[in-house]
């Protein structure tokens, strides 16, 4: 594969998997295994920046803010730390810091990476007046009514306040006794359960009940300093400072010069980290003096006075006794691992995913073999390694669907095999609870438990049946009663009016996420105008691309979706988007690529303006590009654009146009 086509793959893959930790909370890869991919794409953009864009994970952060809350642009960056799994990446992360402060002896802080949710708290004179989550580090969302239940956080500080505003930041965590305690309760009102202490704290703090939010055992450790006037002159003072005001801290903390004993403490508190009452997942090894932070300054994406130091994911050894499969609700046929059960930091595992059959081929893994079994981000469990093959049994795709027996059928170029038959029961399952998700339709209540009832009790077949539930229906269930029961009813009722976007990712069109259905829906404006939108109509709008194209064509060409459809709208879906507000038009219809060292703006922040401002940011150059945007350095994209006859502008240029100079 030729190093452009590499590097826009790797770029998708680490989206997704951005995708399912900051957003959905559902991570399936470890720490270790999304920095191997990571690392392999920085690795690639270093030996060929041509190809490096503004939009790659190198560049970003992660996260995204939720649509449910209200955005808030954060007044500094809120950056996330580069990793390090060994010794040999903090020795050198301390041999570049020694070079750029031109010293061999700085002093550093070591405190325990508490594996939660980033929270950013604004005082005004000392009172509380915003929380905000990082999103993807510029914007987050305003979770500020939910951050008011937590004990832990002060309305008010106490001590000598500076007047003026404060960005006081820190980790929301859920401690390890209060999740079994939850978890116990959940089970209880068979109800699901919450996978770890960081997913438990994150899907909390974005609930959109506050009273909810208020009965759950949130804590916070204040760890860090946005804006404002902080009378510290290093780390160790500001520490000082966040408990006299009323935050409680880390208490796993300790100060060094010497980089051996930073790893010493590593090596140590790995065998005691487990008695600690909240989960940690490295240490943050950071610079004390605030006037040597910032003379090392940041990256686009990280601070480099700071570097988290991880401990690689839990691993156990055991037999692999079986291997059944399980479909999704596009087909996916995905190979499960059943094991010998064996405990991982403290949780029993008996399955473990094998993602598809070349990964299988890859491990020549077979049944009966000794395996590693590791649970990625300490979260999902996962094959990692055979250790010794005792095992004859190959394992083998199957010849018929495992739930419905239909056909199965694998693609040329794709790793998955799939199940053709659109009314297995495992996709419509599947289908239904992506459409009550809550980045779809986000029915409150409608999970796991309660859709295999409605499914058992033919109540349900399809996604309008959702719509014609009743109060019999529902108290019909297993322990619903009247309260719970209307409480069902009432978030189907409001999920009609839903806006467009949220109900063309709930269909579950094929390669139409979140991001792309929001587009859609922004461009058409209705549901009929997209579905009579011819292949051509669609393949002009910039960010959807020709497979995508195809996928939302013919999806509105199949009698099935067609009468889905229908039926939704009798059932009285909202079928519109709410048109955007456009505050300025000045870039109105043109398109810009940014190339090169930018002096005043970030590549990102470039692109966010052009947004802003009516335009359309591209990472590539054609014909269609309005304007090149050259900076220092440029290169690739600005001899493509000579090529073209494109028009090239400095950065100052660009500035002018949206008043900004």
């Amino acid at each position: 594969m030729d190093p452009k086509n590499e590097i826009e793959q790797l770029k998708k893959l680490i989206n997704y998997h951005n995708n399912l930790y900051y957003n959905l909370d559902r991570p399936v890869l470890s720490d270790t295994q999304y920095d191997e991919l990571y690392q392999k794409l920085k690795a690639l953009e270093d030996a060929y920046p041509q190809f490096r864009t503004a939009d790659s994970p190198t560049q970003q952060v992660g996260g995204k803010a939720s649509k449910l809350f209200t955005q808030i642009t954060h007044a500094t960056a809120m950056l996330s730390l580069d990793n390090s799994y060994n010794a040999a990446d903090i020795r050198a992360w301390h041999e570049r810091s020694a070079k750029g402060l031109e010293k061999e002896n700085f002093e550093m802080v070591v405190e325990a990476k508490i594996d939660g949710v980033s929270c950013s708290l604004t005082y005004q004179d000392g009172k509380l007046v915003q929380a905000a989550s990082r999103g993807d580090g510029k914007v987050g969302e305003d979770i500020t009514a939910n951050v008011l239940t937590i004990k832990d956080i002060p309305h008010v500080l106490t001590g000598i306040i500076s007047a003026g505003r404060l960005e006081i930041r820190g980790e929301v965590y859920v401690q390890k006794q209060d999740l079994q305690e939850l978890n116990k309760a959940q089970q209880a009102k068979n109800e699901n359960t919450f996978a770890n202490t960081r997913n438990a704290a994150a899907g909390f703090l974005r609930h959109k009940n506050t009273e909810v939010v208020a009965a759950r055992p949130l804590r916070f450790f204040a760890h860090s300093f946005g804006t404002g006037d902080v009378p510290a002159q290093s780390f160790s003072q500001f520490i000082e400072l966040c408990q006299n005001w009323g935050f409680a801290v880390c208490p796993v903390r300790t100060k060094t010069t010497h980089i051996e004993e930073v790893i010493s403490f590593y090596n140590q508190f790995d065998k005691t980290r487990h008695e600690l009452p909240f989960d940690v997942d490295g240490l943050v090894v950071k610079i004390n003096s605030f006037d040597e932070q910032k003379r090392l300054g940041n990256t686009a994406k990280s601070p480099r006075w700071a570097i988290a130091f991880k401990y690689p994911a839990p691993q156990a050894t055991t037999t692999l006794k079986n291997v059944v499969f399980s479909v999704g609700r596009t087909g996916v046929i995905t190979p499960v691992a059943e094991l010998e059960p064996v405990s991982v930091s403290g949780v029993t595992i008996s399955n473990a995913t094998l993602h598809n059959f070349d990964e299988i081929k890859r491990l020549n893994v077979h049944v009966g073999d000794t395996v590693i079994v590791e649970r990625a981000g300490e979260v999902i469990p996962k094959i990692v390694k055979v250790v010794e093959q005792k095992g004859t049994q190959e394992i083998v795709p199957p010849n018929e669907c495992p739930v419905c027996g239909g056909k199965v059928y694998k693609e040329a170029k794709e790793v998955g095999y799939y199940c053709v038959n659109p009314a297995c029961p495992a996709q419509l399952r599947a289908r239904l609870l992506h459409f009550a998700s809550r980045d779809a339709m986000d029915i409150d209540g409608l999970g796991d438990v309660v859709m295999d009832q409605l499914l058992e009790r033919h109540f349900i077949a399809d996604f309008a049946d959702i719509y014609k539930l009743t109060f019999f229906h529902v108290l019909n269930l297993e322990n619903f009663k009247d309260k719970k029961a209307q409480n069902l009813l009432t978030a189907i009722e409001a999920s009609k009016q839903k806006p467009l976007a949220k109900l063309l990712f709930a269909l579950g069109i094929g390669f139409v996420g979140e991001k792309t259905a929001e587009i859609l829906a922004d461009e058409f404006g209705t549901l009929d105008a997209l579905k009579e939108a011819s292949l051509e109509r669609l393949q002009s709008i910039r960010e959807i691309g020709e497979i995508v194209s195809q996928s939302v064509y013919d999806f509105f060409r199949d009698p099935r979706a067609c009468a889905q459809i229908e039926l939704l709208r009798q059932a009285g879906l909202n079928f519109t988007q709410p048109k955007k507000e456009q505050t300025n038009n000045a870039l109105a219809g043109k398109t810009f690529v940014f190339t090169g060292e930018l002096a005043h703006l970030k590549r990102a922040e470039a692109e966010r303006l052009t947004k802003e401002y009516g335009g359309y940011a591209s990472g590539s150059v054609s014909k269609k590009t309005s304007f090149v945007v050259a900076g220092e350095k440029a290169g690739s994209k600005l001899l493509k654009a000579q090529e073209l006859g494109v028009p090239v502008i400095s950065e100052e240029e660009f500035l002018k146009m949206i008043g900004r100079a």
